[in-house]
């Protein structure tokens, strides 16, 4: 943690230089010191958010929609299980210097076809869900420079289920998304981060066939019959950021960047755009904290 992290905002820096300073020479003459609220965050929250999100219909889709819902936040930073925050739900049995092995998931918005011009008259796209395991190398742990922030290398394979409005759980393929991922802590103050990742994304044939597929029943004059194929599927660059407004609220908001040239489908007639961009922002507010804390990881 650098000492601009640690001292927040504001005209309580003078205080939380001094407290550190306490801290330090306390520690040097032996006297045992718990870790100041600077450093800890609850155990766990329960409050309220909302987020609002633009985004394409599916990847290489020209057309977007706009979602938002308000929805209870819950926030767990366990050793094991973590929940809530940029955090999303993870697993983590492993967590050393050097790495760290989770289980995560996520989630997805689903289209309806009658909406997407290139669509009308498929199948919709329905909700999706991804769970799979998850490999951090953090770069720290090998002696990466300072200056290049928490970097690492992240690989994920995730399975990929469709869920309809009667909670039909249909498996749709896999997906590897390797991450090259930096994070810089503290950049606005105390609870802040800037995050950014890039990295190609690659698919079977179950998820390719998912977006991009026209079969015969549904072709058309100018949507032709088309088998899509496993393979390259696209490029992402994502920025992040996070910002402690009090100690009760936090805003988060993400921009991404996503690149389709040379994609295996790429020539679908459902493949559109070769360039997407999406935003995300979001707004949580802590009603109930827990009085244990642990140690900030950021």
């Amino acid at each position: 943690m650098t000492l601009s992290s640690f001292v927040g905002r504001g005209p309580w820096r003078a205080i939380a230089f001094l407290s550190l300073l306490f801290q330090s020479e306390a520690i040097a003459q032996g006297v045992e010191v718990s870790p100041s609220r600077a450093e800890t965050q609850p155990l766990w929250e329960l409050g309220v958010g909302a987020f609002v999100s633009v985004t394409p219909n599916y990847p290489a889709s020209g057309e977007y929609r706009i979602n938002g819902l308000p929805f209870p936040n819950v926030v767990y930073r366990g050793d094991l299980l973590r929940l809530g925050q940029e955090e999303a739900a993870r697993l983590v049995p492993v967590d050393t210097e050097r790495f760290e092995l989770s289980v995560s998931g996520d989630a997805a918005f689903g289209v309806d076809s009658d909406d997407n011009e290139l669509r009308r008259g498929l199948p919709d796209l329905d909700p999706l869900l991804q769970i799979g395991p998850e490999l951090v190398l953090k770069g720290r742990g090998f002696g990466t420079p300072s200056f290049l922030g928490d970097i690492a290398l992240v690989l994920q394979g995730r399975a990929v289920f469709s869920a309809n409005t009667d909670i039909e759980i249909d498996f749709q393929g896999f997906v590897v998304e390797p991450q090259l991922r930096t994070t810089f802590p503290g950049v606005l103050g105390l609870g802040s981060f800037v995050t950014a990742s890039v990295g190609p994304l690659f698919a079977t044939e179950a998820l390719q066939d998912y977006f991009y597929e026209v079969p015969s029943a549904f072709a058309l004059p100018d949507r032709p019959t088309f088998e899509a194929s496993a393979g390259y599927l696209g490029s992402e660059l994502t920025f992040g950021l996070g910002y402690e407004l009090t100690e009760r609220i936090d805003l988060f908001a993400s921009l991404r960047l996503a690149l389709y040239s040379g994609a295996a489908n790429a020539d679908s007639p459902l493949f559109e755009d070769a360039f997407n961009a999406s935003g995300f922002v979001s707004f949580t507010y802590s009603i109930f904290q827990s009085e244990r804390r642990v140690p900030r990881r950021r």
